[in-house]
């Protein structure tokens, strides 16, 4: 990623930390967006598929999901739904071989607001365990996925990644203030 894309990310990452602080106690705009602020409070994590079935154990990494698997953090539930290459707009140009962009929902459970963060929860590995972060396409996405989720709403977004080609990657969504990790498993076929 290039040195002024990267500043672009930092900044952007920036304020939506400063907007979600700035959200205050406005318990009545849960019908709106559900955009508040809040943090996850405990690290229990659990297998979920598609169709609902609680395979996993609490406090224990959830590995070999598939796309459209569900994982559980904290009563929120995180499900991969597709993964796509995307070539990007006029000004996109990959510094590695393409774009792999991932489109996840993250569904709040619990009573409380849950703040999510493309940037802190989420990162894409190659085959040879070269960790991606996000990266910015300027066309291409439908909505990022970062920002407070209020009780009982969802947060549907997409994450762009700068990656090399591999015949698989691994998607790992964990909590950056606890050790659980979900791990998706996505074969280069996959990609749509």
């Amino acid at each position: 990623m290039n040195f002024s894309k990267r500043i672009i990310l930092y900044l952007f990452i920036s304020f939506v930390f400063v907007l979600a602080g700035c959200g205050g106690d406005d318990a009545g705009n849960d019908e709106n967006t559900g955009n508040n602020a809040d943090t996850e409070e405990e690290n229990n994590t659990e297998n979920t598929t598609d169709t609902g079935d609680e395979t996993g154990n609490d406090d224990q990494n959830v590995e070999d999901l598939s796309i459209g698997d569900s994982a559980t953090f904290n009563d929120v539930t995180i499900t991969l739904n597709e993964v796509r290459v995307e070539p990007g707009g006029e000004f996109d140009e990959a510094d590695n071989d393409k774009f792999v962009v991932v489109n996840m929902t993250a569904e709040n459970n619990s009573d409380e607001e849950v703040t999510i963060s493309s940037m802190l929860n989420v990162e894409l590995y190659d085959e040879d365990g070269y960790s991606y972060t996000t990266t910015i396409l300027t066309e291409g996405i439908q909505g990022q996925f970062d920002g407070t989720v209020a009780a009982g709403k969802k947060l549907r977004g997409e994450i762009p990644f700068d990656v090399p080609d591999s015949g698989s990657y691994e998607l790992h969504y964990s909590d950056p203030f606890g050790s659980n990790r979900a791990i998706w498993i996505i074969d280069a076929n996959d990609l749509e």
